[in-house]
């Protein structure tokens, strides 16, 4: 029974790694790699490996013990004679076999789905195939899937030989590992389990049992907090059966997150129309099944070159803060003098009031998911976002942040890695000695690493994005007492301002030095906060909500791109995070012809206030709300009490409170739910943007 554990445990393993190894190779082609990237690589997929082998051959043993059982009660009740040893071991080996099929099957769908699209197994997969299985009224290649799948399966050219390679390379790690099972390590254990039974099955526990903890003390989880920067890599070190598991429960778990007495008021298809004529006025929107998905709006003004772009998100930056002196110390002088020398966006706001909401909307251009983030809860989607259009044109698309990017299993590495970003540097590929306070990396060691690939993208001449995130302004605070005025405002009992002062002097010397060495030339720099402060002393509920969207925005244009009739000021009007993807894009003049973006680009602000009057939705998890900022101020809805709060933009005045079914405030109700449940709904059920539908046609 030991022997056959064995053997089929490592087989498991063995079939994924020659998948492992194929994949690789493809991926060799495409993108090379270093040798640490890809033994780090290959090493993380072991692990990986080791995860699901372990837990197979468990639910087989497990399996196999219920069947055997079973038939050893047959044959009592028959009165047949009983073989326990031999009727468990064969239970084990059918089960093993049937194990080992679906995962050759698996394995065998995410390699043609990796080479197709080169992406792992995932929602989208699951839908297609959804679509195939629904197709009612006639057969299944008279839907747009089947005369797809019909069209390719046709090219058998195409798909035979990369099938027949596959299935040899399996077979081949199959055939090996018989031999040697069978040549040497059958005896060696049957000797091991005749001199020492007990000893051999508590070590052979062990060893599995660390495999299926993924050799590692923090368990399987740390297999997505692998330290694999380049994006194609870390994809494909994650483990394909555990990955297409995911994304399969993503498919069965899809479920709209509106409450039904929120849908029974705003239904679905009045909440779109609305949201439509809100979002994008006078557009087109030509697909029922993808309902923001419209031409791109025309008139931005693209600069003369294509930029490179330096997107810094702020922990937690907050405009109330700015242009303060507290206890004779200017907290923010660096930060003050860049937004008196960009084109500054006096009502700019997050959209949501967590760190990956408030990137999801930057990014994508899209609504955030009310509750955990579209990120985390739905990575494996399909959406449109800036790197992806970015690095589709030539742009080298990089991240840095401090911490690990799978912190509290964010899933931000995997999301990333599907919508175009090139590499994401977090925590594991800093030096051991950089420095680390709070929840990270300083933000001193999150500059020096910034400096260094601004140095290294400048020099491989081809124009890129690189996006940071800094973490000073994070609760708890912490930061180094290296400066004078970081030390006096340790005295003053909000910590927020010491850590900004702090984050405002590393912010200094990141934009000093790449201005003394040249490296912002062709260069925009867009700084905005990730959503604003969420410590409020205020206790009314608007103003305390009202205080997680303060984020400031500024867009500092290098003097050699800042076309004619370039002004630096203070722009009027409404603008928001999803507002940033669609102006990068036209300052790049790289507009989509079509996109789902919910965003305006606003690039005429270089030279005009051009900003339309509008509304701003935003999402606040903390105090289950959502709601919107127009020129009359915040509105915001209350999903447990279903109530509305409102207060001025500035957080002046007191707040009111009144009952949803108030006249008073019906509009302002009906257009904050249709933003709501059309937002919702079209994430949830992953109706956002579709790649095989309109990738083409961008």
């Amino acid at each position: 029974m030991t022997a056959r554990f064995v053997f089929w445990w490592v087989l498991l393993l063995l079939i994924q790694q020659a998948q492992r190894l194929l994949l690789t190779a493809l991926a060799i082609a495409r993108e090379p790699a270093s040798p640490r990237t890809l033994a780090q690589t290959l090493f993380t997929g072991v692990r990986a490996d080791l995860i699901t082998a372990g837990f197979g051959m468990v639910a087989a043993l497990a399996v196999s013990v219920l069947a055997g059982s079973l038939v050893l009660l047959a044959r009592r009740l028959a009165g047949r004679e009983l073989h326990p040893a031999r009727t468990y071991a064969r239970a084990l080996t059918l089960t093993s076999i049937a194990l080992t099929v679906a995962f050759v099957v698996v394995l065998t769908v995410d390699m043609g789905y990796y080479r197709y699209s080169g992406q792992r197994l995932d929602f989208v997969f699951f839908e297609y195939i959804g679509d195939m299985l629904d197709a009612t009224g006639g057969p299944a290649t008279e839907t747009q899937a089947g005369r797809q799948t019909a069209a390719e399966a046709g090219e058998v050219g195409k798909w035979i030989a990369p099938l027949a390679g596959y299935l040899a390379l399996e077979i081949g790690f199959i055939a090996a590992w018989v031999i040697v099972f069978r040549r040497w390590l059958r005896r060696w254990l049957a000797a091991a389990q005749s001199s020492a039974p007990r000893l051999t099955v508590v070590t052979l526990a062990l060893v599995v049992a660390a495999g299926a903890w993924g050799l590692h003390p923090n368990g399987p989880e740390t297999v997505q907090a692998a330290a694999v920067s380049q994006s194609t890599y870390y994809a494909l070190a994650q483990n394909p059966l555990w990955y297409s598991g995911q994304a399969l429960q993503d498919r069965m778990t899809t479920h709209a997150l509106v409450p039904p007495a929120v849908l029974a008021a705003m239904p679905e298809a009045r909440a779109t129309k609305l949201a439509q004529a809100m979002l994008a006025p006078g557009a087109t929107f030509p697909e029922p099944r993808y309902p923001f998905v419209h031409p791109a709006q025309r008139g931005g003004r693209a600069l003369a070159r294509r930029p490179n772009v330096l997107l810094l998100f702020v922990e937690a930056l907050d405009r109330r803060h700015l242009r303060r002196t507290v206890a004779g110390v200017r907290v923010t002088p660096f930060l003050d003098g860049l937004f008196e020398d960009s084109v500054a966006f006096e009502g700019f706001h997050s959209n949501g009031a967590q760190t990956f909401h408030g990137l999801f909307s930057t990014l994508c251009s899209a609504l955030p998911r009310h509750g955990v983030a579209a990120t985390k809860a739905r990575y494996a989607n399909d959406y449109l976002c800036l790197p992806s259009l970015l690095q589709r044109a030539g742009y080298r698309t990089e991240m840095v942040i401090g911490q690990n990017r799978d912190r509290n299993h964010s899933r931000f590495g995997l999301f990333m890695a599907r919508n175009g970003l090139d590499e994401l540097i977090d925590e594991t590929a800093f030096p051991a000695s950089a420095p680390r306070l709070g929840l990270g990396l300083t933000d001193g060691a999150l500059v020096d690493r910034l400096l260094t690939q601004v140095r290294a993208l400048r020099a491989a001449n081809r124009p890129y994005f690189l996006a940071a995130l800094t973490m000073g302004t994070h609760h708890p605070f912490a930061v180094p007492d290296t400066h004078p005025d970081v030390r006096a405002l340790r005295a003053q009992p909000d910590r927020y301002l010491t850590a900004l002062r702090y984050s405002d002097l590393e912010l200094e010397r990141l934009f000093t030095t790449l201005q003394r060495e040249g490296l912002l030339r062709d260069t925009v720099v867009l700084v905005l906060g990730d959503h604003g402060r969420h410590e409020s002393p205020d206790d009314a509920l608007a103003q305390r909500a009202a205080g997680h969207f303060m984020s400031p925005l500024a867009l500092w244009v290098d003097p050699s791109l800042r076309p004619p009739g370039y002004r630096a000021r203070a722009v009027p009007g409404l603008a928001s995070q999803v507002d940033l993807a669609p102006t990068i894009l036209g300052l790049a003049g790289l507009a989509p012809r079509l996109s789902p973006f919910v965003g305006r680009d606003l690039s005429c602000a270089l030279a005009t206030d051009c900003l339309p009057d509008r509304v701003v939705y935003v999402s606040d998890v903390y105090d289950n709300l959502v709601g919107m900022a127009d020129r009359q101020g915040f509105w915001f809805y209350v999903l447990d009490s279903h109530a509305v709060e409102h207060t001025d933009l500035d957080l002046k005045a007191a707040s009111t409170r009144r009952p949803a079914a108030d006249p008073a405030v019906a509009e302002q109700v009906e257009h904050i739910l249709a933003l709501y449940v059309s937002s919702t709904i079209v994430i949830e059920r992953n109706r956002l943007w579709s790649w095989k539908e309109f990738g083409p046609r961008l």
